[in-house]
Formats: structure tokens, C-alpha cells, sequence
């Protein structure tokens, strides 16, 4: 992530306390906690697994010997926070700064940016309904730019977009339009980023209540007076007039910026696209990245497609996952993927600075809502091998599954109020509801197997 190095600015960040509420006239969607849902006296069962549209696309292998005991989890929430962490090394290093700092904060609000940064913990990326999330996503979708350069590494192209109040963001340009669909011969890996995916991971993410997906919106530009002319030579360098007098370019990454696939305005000049909040750098942060247990290859078939024991004997025998919340944060990003039907997770993140176990990012998702009739079942590998989830997790998924109103039809309500509207395809939202069942009636089935819902439905305070 791109660095802030004022070294005032970060002291700003870390001690301005500023509350602004920002009211929006947008359609709020009312998130139920995940942690008020589920009681001691869950019954995982309420709902027969039959219920489950698998069409027979997935055979069950479960363990039934004892698993392998997972220590006893651990997992209380801490309230550090990227801002008191910084507090602590600049009390350390400088404490006269401290007086100045907070009578330079006290004096202007600070952008919501600034202030989403430092309330970042060790739990999630956001509070749940923290009125600063509204005032971020509305400066995301309003504020002027006045830089773009690109984002560095990746076979897609991304920009890295600044705008007036300091705020950064990492823009992906449309590819394929609503109605798109990945041909089943197509392999992943050799399919575009969609900018859609992006938003409507978000979304998902959200009324899931992981909070771990950065706010995400759509947002027009205009190809000429916004992207253009604020661009750095590198990448106004990639703009070229095509054959049918458009402005085209096709920015730097390493596989996909070539002018046999460009990106091109439409007929108002204008192009679409996701534009993703950036997070603290890895300089303030310290981004830890790990290889993905379950990280997707080219390989076919993959090494825990082949053994049915793969999480018993290689996933919870490691350090990192025999304590902690990382082998349940896992499943959570399981579920994730499975529900968006985003089979593209090579490694995950996470801020090592806030401490070992901090939360894991859910990042990239531009994969996701490729297909809407085929469940990408690479996704299931660590639900259905290693027979865990959060009990909140599961409670939730039982909560839109028996409720009035479904996980899918909350999404669609929940992206009317982006500007692409309509994000997704209505056939997305029946696909989601599709796939909880699903993911129900594999718990459902483990729980049956392991006779016990306590090795399988673990409560936690996440």
C-alpha cells in the first residue's frame, strides 16, 4: 500500500478522537449481530440437510476418527487499534509531540480516511454501523482526483487514484458487462477482474458481519478530464486514440495491459468501475502475507483434492493454526469465497503490527460472481475437510436461511445503494441463497458425523 510519510500527518492520525456524523440520504440495510444470534441452546440441526440443491456435484468425505485437538481458542477482543498503537511508540519516542498533535487535531475535523485508519483493530477492519464507514464510502464515490498512477504487480490492471482530501484508492476498470458469464471452458486464472465482484464482495462481506473487505464503491470517471490528465507519464503514456476515435489506454501489470484488451469509454467518454479504499501502508502496518493452506494452483488436480485427511494432517498440525482465531478466521473466508464463488485465493493478509492474530483480510475478490449456476466446490475444501465453523458464523447463515428475508435478497437491497446499480445480476442473488444451504448442510452433516456440535460449532467472541 502506498506509504504516508508526513510524519506529522501520522501523528494526526493516530490522536484526533473526532466524531463527525455524516448524514446520507442512501437506504441504510439494518445488519443483525452475529454475536446476539447465537444462544447456548443452538440446535445445528433445525434444518434437515436434505434441503441442500447440492444436484449430487460434491461427494462428503468426513474424518470420523478423533481430530486432532485444536487448543482451546482464545480469541478475546483486545480494542488495539492502529491509532493507540501508534500513541504507544510516539509516547515512547517523542511524548512533547503529543500536546501539539492533539491541539493540531483539535482545531479542523480530520477526513474520514484518517479517521477510518486509526479505529483499524486487531478484530476487523470497521465497527459494525460506524457512521464513519458512510462518510468514507461517500467521499470514495465524491471526491475530486488529483493524481493517478499505477498500482504495481498483478496481471490486472489496477490504478492508484488520489484525491483532494489526501484519501487513496486502487481503481479497477470495467472488463465484462452485467449479464457476463465465464464460459465453463474457461480456466479462473485466464478470466478479467471484475470491477463488480469487487463491490458486491464488500457488500457481502458486511452482512456477513466479518468486516475484513475494505470499503468498496463504484464510481464514473471521465477518461479524459479525470484519468487522462491527472495521470503520471507512465501511465499517460498507455492512452492511445483507437480505430473508432475513442480514448483507450491500457495501463502496466503484467499480463492483461495490452492494447488487444484495453479499456475504452463508452459513448459519454466515461468509464466505470470499483475504486477500493487503501489501507496503512506496510510501514505503519506491517503487513504480514502467508501462503493460503488452501491456496488455489494451476496444478489438476490439487493435493487436498486428493487426500480427504489434508486439514487433519497439514493444516491443524501447524503452529498457526492450533491456537488463536486463524483456523476459524479460515473457515469465515472459506464461506466467503464459496457464497461469491471466488475460487481465486492464492494467500491472505493480515496487520502483524496489531498483533499475531489479528484479523485476516479478505482481499481481492475480483474473481468472484463469475458463474452463477456452477458452485465453485475449490472453495469448500476447508469447510467440508476440516468440519469447523464459528458459531456465529453458522448462526447467521441459519438466521437469513429460516428468516423472511434471504442473505441473497439483503445483498441485492444492499447494492441499490451503490452507484452502478444494479451491481449484480438478479440470477447471483438465488445462486447465494443456493450455496447457504449448501454450506448449512455440510455443518449440519458433521455435526452428525463428529456426534458432538461442539467440535464442529465453536463460539468465540468473533
Amino acid at each position: 500500500m502506498i506509504g504516508r510519510n508526513n510524519k506529522f500527518s501520522i501523528i494526526v492520525i493516530c490522536h484526533a478522537l473526532v466524531t463527525l456524523l455524516l448524514l446520507l440520504n442512501v437506504t441504510i440495510v439494518e445488519l443483525p449481530n452475529r454475536r446476539s444470534i447465537v444462544t447456548d441452546g443452538v440446535d445445528p440441526l433445525r434444518t434437515p440437510s436434505s434441503r441442500c440443491s447440492c444436484n449430487g456435484a460434491m461427494s462428503l468425505h468426513i474424518e470420523t476418527g478423533p481430530p486432532k485437538a485444536v487448543e482451546k481458542v482464545s480469541t478475546r477482543r483486545t480494542n488495539k487499534t492502529l491509532g493507540n498503537l501508534f500513541r504507544e511508540v510516539i509516547e515512547k519516542e517523542s511524548p512533547s509531540m503529543l500536546k501539539d498533535a492533539a491541539s493540531a487535531s483539535s482545531s479542523r475535523s480530520l477526513p474520514a480516511w484518517r479517521r477510518f485508519e486509526e479505529r483499524i483493530s486487531d478484530a476487523e477492519l470497521y465497527e459494525m454501523n460506524d457512521p464513519v464507514v458512510e462518510e468514507l464510502l461517500h467521499d470514495l464515490r465524491t471526491q475530486p482526483i488529483t493524481a493517478v498512477g499505477n498500482w504495481p504487480g498483478g496481471f490486472h490492471l489496477k490504478l492508484s487514484i488520489a484525491f483532494a482530501n489526501g484519501m487513496k484508492a486502487i481503481f479497477k476498470p470495467i472488463r465484462r458487462d452485467l449479464d457476463y458469464e465465464t464460459p465453463l471452458e474457461f480456466h479462473y486464472f485466464s478470466e478479467f477482474d471484475l470491477h463488480r465482484a469487487e463491490v458486491a464482495a464488500f457488500h457481502l462481506d458486511r452482512l456477513l458481519g466479518f468486516r475484513r473487505v475494505p470499503p468498496t464503491v463504484g464510481r464514473v470517471f471521465d477518461v479524459k478530464e479525470e484519468l487522462q490528465q491527472r495521470s503520471n507519464a507512465s501511465i499517460n503514456a498507455t492512452f492511445y486514440t483507437s480505430s473508432d476515435g475513442k480514448l483507450c489506454f491500457t495501463g502496466i501489470c503484467r499480463m492483461y495491459c495490452v492494447k488487444s484488451s484495453p479499456v475504452c469509454p463508452d459513448t459519454h467518454g466515461n468509464v466505470e468501475g470499483s475504486l477500493q479504499i487503501m489501507l496503512p501502508s506496510d510501514d505503519i502496518a506491517r503487513w504480514a502475507t502467508v501462503k493460503h493452506p488452501y491456496g488455489r494452483t494451476t496444478l489438476d488436480p490439487v493435493k487436498w483434492e486428493k487426500d480427504h485427511s489434508y486439514c487433519e494432517k497439514h493444516v491443524k498440525t501447524l503452529p498457526e493454526y492450533r491456537q488463536g482465531r486463524r483456523l476459524l478466521d479460515l473457515m469465515d473466508m472459506a464461506v466467503l469465497d464459496f457464497l461469491a464463488g471466488n475460487s481465486d485465493r492464492h494467500h491472505y493478509d493480515s496487520f502483524e503490527k496489531l498483533t499475531n492474530s489479528s484479523f485476516l483480510m479478505h482481499l481481492d475478490n475480483g474473481k468472484a460472481f463469475l458463474r452463477s449456476q456452477i458452485d465453485e466446490l475449490a472453495c469448500f475444501y476447508p469447510i467440508t475437510q476440516c468440519c469447523l465453523l464459528r458459531a456465529s458464523t453458522y448462526g447467521l447463515l441459519r438466521h437469513f436461511d429460516g428468516g423472511p428475508v434471504t442473505l441473497g435478497q439483503t445483498l441485492k437491497t444492499s447494492l441499490q445503494t451503490d452507484a452502478l446499480r444494479p451491481v449484480l445480476a438478479d440470477k447471483h442473488f438465488s445462486a447465494v441463497d443456493r450455496r447457504v444451504r449448501m454450506v448449512l448442510a455440510i455443518m449440519d452433516e458433521c455435526v452428525r458425523v463428529k456426534g458432538n456440535s461442539t467440535l464442529v460449532l465453536i463460539a468465540d467472541d468473533f
